[in-house]
């Protein structure tokens, strides 16, 4: 497999997640629970939110988005930034080779999560509100 063809496989993981998350009414999900941290515990994970959140940034929903997930605007970008990396990589405009090794290394996604999970405990706690339903 070429470098050309690597990038456009990889393409298809933001592509999948923009377009399910077009496909999600934020205002009605289809009461389908995906996320495995809340099949096995029945509790929101900290990340709960994020999927409508999105969603609701597609659909230009600012408020909206901020009250399923503080952070889907960050989400979003890095959906979208990832998207632009892999067309550019399979167009040959540039290399994404020290950028992907950065985004492999471990801290940045570990800090993320640490973020994300104080997060979701302040808002379980109901310090900053409560997960919207």
């Amino acid at each position: 497999m070429t470098t050309r063809q690597a990038a456009l496989a990889r393409l298809g993981l933001p592509a999948g997640a923009l377009c399910l998350c077009a496909l999600t009414d934020p205002d009605h999900p289809a009461g389908i629970i995906l996320c495995p941290f809340r099949l096995l515990t029945g509790w929101p994970c900290p990340m709960c939110g994020m999927t409508r959140g999105v969603a609701a940034l597609l659909r230009a929903r600012f408020a909206d988005a901020i009250s399923f997930h503080l952070f889907s605007p960050l989400v979003l970008a890095a959906i979208v930034a990832w998207a632009v990396i892999e067309i550019g990589q399979a167009a040959r405009l540039w290399n994404a080779r020290r950028l992907g090794e950065w985004a492999m290394r471990p801290g940045p996604w570990l800090a993320f999560l640490v973020v994300c999970t104080v997060y979701g405990a302040l808002r379980w706690c109901g310090i900053i509100g409560v997960p919207r339903a």
